[in-house]
This record gives structure tokens, sequence and C-alpha cells, in this order.
């Protein structure tokens, strides 16, 4: 704690110095901007706060993200988090873009739901190569939120984010192979595909592909062994990390 401590005094005071100049300030990096966000939410530091707001006032599209957050954590302050958070992802922000949409989807910061809207701000997101936007964009395609239903756009979507890291997409792009959802069936690519969710530690992924070599079919061959040790993966990971994050 006392290194915590030291760390981010001296990260403030380095920030305030450099405000206090008579040198145009050059823009702190992400990762400091990033920072004074951490201290300003979890330290209740009122001068890491100070320092967000007047990066943001400047232009900042991180420093707007990260005082966006800081007010979303306060019940009275949504209208300020939207503001800010509205700015970022104008500036080109995707993770504030990300969390905008979010906002709309769900109804949050003192914005209605608006599935319109948080298809618009997803979009963004996705474009920015953001695989959780993509897979929202997905589901949104898939029951028609916001947008006309379109199982094959939908099934785009799943494919982009699954070439951008998602497991969760890699699974779902796998059922869609199996089921001739939005795509021709193809028992071969959903195996492929099933295989990859579950070489990124998806549970469901991990128990579908242990179910298979329980049983045998003709697209897996029958092998209890691994079946058993990717059922006890899925519990490890499920408890581990995926339960926490849904």
């Amino acid at each position: 704690m006392k290194t915590y401590s030291h760390l981010s005094a001296m990260l403030v005071f380095g920030l305030l110095l450099a405000a206090c100049s008579d040198r145009p300030p050059a823009t702190p990096g992400s990762a400091q901007l990033e920072s004074l966000g951490v201290l300003a939410r979890q330290g209740g530091q009122a001068s890491a706060v100070d320092q967000l707001q007047a990066w943001a006032e400047r232009g900042s599209s991180i420093a707007q993200r990260e005082l966006a957050l800081t007010y979303e954590d306060k019940a009275a302050s949504g209208k300020d988090a939207a503001f800010w958070l509205n700015k970022a992802a104008r500036g080109g922000d995707k993770e504030a873009a990300f969390i905008l949409a979010g906002a709309y989807y769900n109804g949050k910061l003192g914005l209605g739901k608006d599935p319109a809207a948080a298809a618009q701000w997803y979009g963004k997101a996705a474009a920015q190569d953001d695989e959780r936007a993509a897979l929202m964009l997905s589901r949104m395609a898939k029951y028609g939120e916001g947008m006309p239903q379109d199982l094959k756009q939908s099934v785009s979507w799943l494919q982009q984010a699954s070439a951008n890291g998602s497991a969760q997409a890699m699974f779902l792009l796998s059922n869609a192979y199996a089921a001739g959802d939005g795509v021709p069936q193809d028992p071969a690519l959903a195996r492929s595909w099933l295989e990859k969710s579950a070489q990124g530690d998806f549970p469901p992924a991990l128990q579908s592909l242990a179910l298979a070599m329980d049983a045998g079919s003709p697209d897996a061959e029958k092998n209890p062994e691994r079946s058993y040790h990717l059922l006890k993966e899925a519990t490890e990971e499920r408890r581990m990390h995926w339960d926490k994050a849904q």
C-alpha cells in the first residue's frame, strides 16, 4: 500500500507540475491517464479528478473516457458520465464507444433505452476491431434489435469477432455452422470453430467438445479421457474467470 500511495502521489504531482508550467503541457500518455482514472475511482483522489477534468477539457479522448468512468460510479453524475463518454466516443475512443453503446442498450446513465443508437455506437467500436462490439452486433442482428433481423449479417459479425479472438463468438459461430443458421450447414467448420473456442477456454465449448468425445460421433472420436479433462477444465475456467465476467 505504501508503494501504491507513493507512486500515485508522484504521478499526480508530475501532472500537476506540468499543468502549472509556462510551457504548453504535453498530453500524458494513455497509461498515465488511465492510472489517473484508477486513482480517481479507487483512490478517491480529488486532485486526480481535477487533472482528468483539465485534460478532458483540452480534448483528450482518453481523459474524457476516464472522467466519464469516474462519474459513472456516482449515482448523481450519470448525465456527466454520458456527456464525457459521448465526447470521447466522437473523438475516436473505441472503449468509450463500446461503453456508450451499452448505456443506450441498457438504458443507463440517464439515457433511455435506444437499440438503434446502441447499434450505431457498437458499430463505431467494431470498426476498430473491438470483438465485444461485434459480438453484440451479431446478437442484435439475430434478434432484430435496433436493426432489421438478418441471420447472414449476424454470422458476419460473429466471423469478425472470432477473427479478433473472441472465444464466445467462435462457439456461437460453431453453432451457426452446425445448425445452418445464416450459413450453409457445415459440420467440419462447426467442429473446427468448436475446437478453436475450446482452445480459448470458453466453458460451453469445452463442455460441448467433452460431451462429443464422451459419446463419439462421425465428427469426434470417442475419447473418455480427454472428455474428463475437458469437463474439469471447463469447471475451473467458469469458476475462475467466466462467471465473474458474465
